[in-house]
Formats: C-alpha cells, structure tokens, sequence
C-alpha cells in the first residue's frame, strides 16, 4: 500500500479526545499533564517524521475551562494544530488517572461522562468540519474514539471516512479498547467492524482484539483484517514486537531487547506513530515496525504518556 502523498507535507487528521492526566508520583501527590491515545499518537507522528513532512491536526472538541485552554497550548508545544478543534462554551475536557505497578504496567480510572468530546460528530458540529477531515491524505482513529461517540454519531464518522477514501485518502485504525467505554464486547465489535470496512491499514495491540474479537493469535488477527478488506496490518505485542502483513507476506519484527521499563502507557500509541511517520515517507512496512518498536521502548523507559517536547529549533541558544 502506497501511503505516499506527492505533495508534503503530508495532511494527516486524527480523531479522539484529549484529557487532563494525573499521574501518581505516590499515593497521595499526582502529577499534572494532557493525554489520550489519539491525541498521544499525533504528538509521535509530529515527533518522529523529518522537519516539514507531515502537517497534523487534532480533531476533537473541548471546552473553554483553563484545563482546555491549556491542554490546547499544549498541542502546539508538540506540533500537533488544533485547526479542526471546536470549543463549546461552558463545557469541560474530560479526566483520567494512572497507577503504575512494580513492572510498570499502568492501570486507569477515566472519568469523562461529561467530556466536551462526546460531541464529536454530533449535530453541533458544522459540515465544514467533516469536509474538511474528508480532505486529509490520512485520516486515523481508535476504538477509544468510537466509544465516546453516540450511535448517530458513528454513522457521521463513516460517511466521512467513506467520502476520506472516495477522495482518494487513506484511513487507519487502531482497535484500542477500554473494556469501561462499551457496554459489552459484542457493542465495540459490531462498531470496530464497520469501521474496519473503511480501513486501508490496521494497527491493533492482541491483547485488545482477543478481548473484541477471540482472535487466538496475531496470525489470526492479520487473516481476520485481511478478510475485512484491511490491505496493511501490524499487530502489536508487546514485549514480543509486532507481526507486520501486506496481504502477500507477514513478517514477525521483534522489540527492542533489554529495555527497563518503568511505565507502558502509550508505548502502543508511540508504535503508531512512529510507523505512520516512515510509511508517509515511503519507506516499507518492516522499516515502519523497526522505528515503532524504537520508539515504543524510549517510551516505557519514561514515566507517563508523553515524553517532553522537542525543543524548537529556533529556541536553541546554540543557533
């Protein structure tokens, strides 16, 4: 699959919701910062992809409470555009906390029943934004998106995604699940599938899609996406790397070996990145799977979702 646009830099629209995280320092002191596993991959393609080569914007909706306007400010810190984010006045953004236990592995305690994201592709929201998300040579969203999405909503989102592919762009999609935003795995299924019937590469973690789908291994997840008229799929597996197929050949590319890991939170979503950032630039899917597996490394050995922000290089002392 060709992800080659022919004109950078490439425009790429990412669909989801940020939230104020608070993450445990110890049991009773948090640490403050602005996350979401959408979010979180458009702050790793900026990061990753060469100077000039990718224009990324966040689609959501937030409110205009402080936490928002801040979080906003902090999108740019990581050269993600906010263009296509509405504001609702008098709403808020919503809230998560982490705990991370001795082998860094995180657990989340959301609360965003009230978020302002909930709206996205509501009646609110001006057809001009969906025309221009259709517009976009790239076009990523997650399971998580979907489920704060109402019913209504969703078919909104899928005649976007359609009109997205019409125009000759590409949608991917990663199955990221949260077992608290559905009510059964039989709901995120039946909404994962019509979504995978507009997907042009997948990019799930096994772990989810055993839970979703009972797919018995990665090999079976590949043939099922396959099956669903997904032409690229790399399906993460932690420690164990990914399994990267073309539809012709699947090919197993392991991690990165003897990484401390202190904390797995967004470990799959700066996989994601990363391997948008070279497939954008042409190179192969096995090289897209290679920087993934680098990036989620650098990435666990940190605490959080983000690593800190490049520095600009304008703002060096030493230029």
């Amino acid at each position: 699959m060709d992800f080659l646009t022919g004109r950078p830099p490439a425009r790429v629209a990412m669909i989801g919701e940020c939230m104020v995280e608070l993450r445990h320092l110890s049991p009773d002191r948090l640490a403050l910062g602005y996350a979401g596993d959408v979010f979180n991959t458009a702050a790793y393609l900026a990061r990753a992809a060469a100077p000039g080569a990718v224009d990324v914007q966040f689609v959501t909706v937030t409110g205009d409470d402080p936490y928002s306007t801040a979080m906003r400010g902090r999108w740019r810190d990581y050269g993600v555009g906010d263009a296509l984010a509405r504001v609702l006045p008098g709403r808020r953004c919503g809230l998560y906390l982490i705990r991370t236990d001795e082998h860094g592995e995180r657990t989340f305690q959301h609360y965003r029943g009230e978020s302002a994201a909930r709206e996205l592709f509501g009646p609110g929201q001006p057809a001009a934004v969906d025309e221009a998300i259709a517009g976009h040579d790239v076009v990523y969203l997650s399971g998580i998106t979907l489920s704060i999405l109402t019913g209504p909503a969703r078919v909104r989102l899928l005649e976007t995604l359609a009109e997205t592919r019409r125009r000759g762009g590409r949608v991917v999609y990663d199955g990221n699940h949260r077992p608290s935003g559905w009510p059964s795995p039989a709901a995120a299924r039946r909404a994962a599938e019509q979504v995978l019937a507009h997907t042009d590469l997948a990019l799930p973690t096994l772990d989810d899609e055993r839970q979703v789908h009972g797919d018995r291994d990665a090999m079976a997840c590949v043939e099922r996406l396959h099956a669903a008229g997904v032409g690229e799929v790399a399906v993460k597996l932690g420690a164990d790397g990914c399994l990267v197929s073309d539809g012709r050949t699947a090919r197993a590319v392991p991690a990165v070996p003897g990484v401390r890991v202190v904390d797995t939170t967004s470990a799959g979503d700066a996989f994601n990145g990363a391997y948008l950032a070279v497939r954008l630039a042409g190179g192969a899917p096995r090289a897209a799977a290679e920087a993934g597996c680098r990036l989620a490394a650098e990435v666990v050995g940190s605490p959080g979702a983000l690593l800190p922000p490049l520095p600009c290089p304008e703002s060096d002392p030493a230029l």
